[in-house]
Parts: structure tokens; C-alpha cells; sequence
């Protein structure tokens, strides 16, 4: 499976990388609670990561590889990619189907937004 990026994504996260170096997981955080009360527990993030688990499986990206728990990405939709609204400054997880993800959070391996 590949997961795209719009150049403007692709911006974004290449100057969010020359300031946290490390590996690109597409990690679903299960603790995540939206804010909606129909909302849906857990959220795709991209967690920059020194650790990347070896039972992890690979997405190509024009970023190069993307690691996701192969038992998350029955989440993802068909023809994954990431967009980037400058306006709100934020990465938007998208699919086939439409929006996945409204704000993906760029965060560390500690959860902590960067």
C-alpha cells in the first residue's frame, strides 16, 4: 500500500523532519478522545520515532517509507494520502471516501505535539 502527499504535505512534514530527525510512523492512538460525542475512540498521528518496531509494516510515501501496525491500517481508507491547509495550518489525513483525519497531530515518540 502507498500512502500519498501533496507537495504542500510534503513541505510540511520535510520542515517538521530538518528540526526532529527520525522515521515517520503513521501510528493510531487508541488514548485519543475527540472532542464529539459520536466521535469515534483513537486517531491516526504521525509519531517521529527513533524506535520503529520490527512487526510493523511499510507504506512507500514520496518521503520514503512510512511504518503502520499492520492491525491499524484496516483503518485507512482506499488511496490514503496526507494534504496540508495552510489557512488552518494543519495535516489532513484523506481518503477514496473523503476526510479521515482533520488535524493529523505531528507528534513525538512521547505523544507530545511538534
Amino acid at each position: 500500500m502507498e500512502l500519498g502527499m501533496t507537495p504542500r504535505a510534503q513541505k510540511r512534514i520535510t520542515n517538521i523532519l530538518e528540526n526532529h530527525s527520525g522515521k515517520i510512523e503513521l501510528y493510531y492512538n487508541e488514548n485519543f478522545q475527540g472532542s464529539y460525542a459520536c466521535s469515534i475512540k483513537g486517531v491516526f498521528e504521525l509519531r517521529i520515532s527513533n524506535k520503529i518496531s520490527e512487526s510493523l509494516n511499510a507504506l512507500e510515501s514520496p518521503l520514503g517509507t512510512v511504518y503502520i501496525d499492520p492491525a491499524k491500517a484496516e483503518h485507512l481508507d482506499d488511496d490514503p494520502f496526507i494534504d496540508y491547509q495552510e489557512k488552518m495550518n494543519t495535516l489532513q489525513l484523506k481518503g477514496r471516501s473523503g476526510m479521515m483525519v482533520d488535524n493529523l497531530r505531528v507528534v513525538n515518540s512521547l505523544s507530545k505535539s511538534l
